[in-house]
């Protein structure tokens, strides 16, 4: 390659040059700042696979897929060779109940393994994860056969990182939802609600309201637009999922579960 010049862009019209077929694969393209296009041979031979967390990289392929949580045979198996466990009757029952604890997250499951192979039997991290999940998704052993270099919650807290104010803030409002059945209408209603004299103080509402108005127009009516943006840019990260039948949002369970370990004051929103 160094022949043909040292740049990205050389790469590129290296490969479009080219008579015989290739692949190209680009591995977790998930920051949605980098223009994938300008890094694609514009030629119609050989072969190109896209891995991403963001599902807007759809439209630069003939044909996609979606990659959901395992199988619960295929989770099974995957934690017992992570573990490094002989896969009897007794281990596949824990095993069942661990990745069903973890609702079949790959990167969860992997990380699971590292833990019990260090010489921690499968009973035993089942009760350590009960008491202590956020910190056992949180740390990666120091041995590992995987060589992914995030854990599971340093993923999502990267993306997280990345979203601008209004885009956390919502996440942080669906933690305190169901992670099934968030519609936009909860958000638009809870505009136009006129609280009691004798309801929350103007301090207790500052926040909330704060963020409603980001997609509140000029006149005070509601901005579906700008609350589409919003969600976009949440679901570029793949921290919430959008169901076009049903027109509503989702968040994986153990997303949600992490999203509240980002809210600085959980009583904020909290029923009174």
């Amino acid at each position: 390659m160094k022949d043909f010049g040292d740049a990205p862009q050389d790469g590129v019209l290296w490969l479009t040059s080219r008579v015989e077929e290739w692949l190209l694969v680009f591995d977790n393209a998930d920051d949605p700042d980098i223009v994938l296009n300008d890094f694609l041979p514009q030629c119609h031979h050989g072969n190109i696979i896209i891995t991403s967390r963001n599902p807007e990289l759809c439209v630069y392929a003939g044909s996609h897929s979606c990659v959901s949580d395992m199988e619960e045979e295929d989770a099974v198996a995957l934690l017992l060779s992570s573990a490094a466990q002989k896969t009897t009757i007794g281990t596949q029952q824990f095993a069942k109940e661990i990745v069903q604890a973890l609702y079949y997250f790959p990167l969860a499951i992997v990380q699971a393994g590292a833990f019990i192979s260090k010489a921690q039997n499968l009973d035993r991290y089942l009760a350590l994860y009960t008491k202590n999940q956020a910190r056992l998704l949180s740390e990666k052993p120091a041995q590992s056969h995987d060589r992914y270099a995030w854990t599971v919650y340093t993923t999502w807290q990267m993306s997280f990182d990345k979203l601008k104010a209004s885009a956390a803030m919502f996440l942080q409002h669906c933690a305190f939802l169901h992670y099934n059945g968030i519609s936009e209408e909860i958000f638009s209603r809870a505009s136009e609600y006129t609280f009691p004299s004798e309801g929350p103080s103007k301090e207790e509402l500052q926040e909330p309201l704060e963020f409603l108005s980001h997609f509140l127009g000029p006149s005070g009516e509601w901005d579906s637009l700008e609350f589409s943006n919003m969600t976009n840019e949440v679901q570029a990260y793949s921290l919430i999922s959008f169901d076009m039948e049903k027109k509503l949002f989702s968040i994986h369970p153990l997303v949600h579960t992490w999203s509240r370990t980002t809210v600085c004051n959980p009583e904020t929103y909290k029923s009174p």
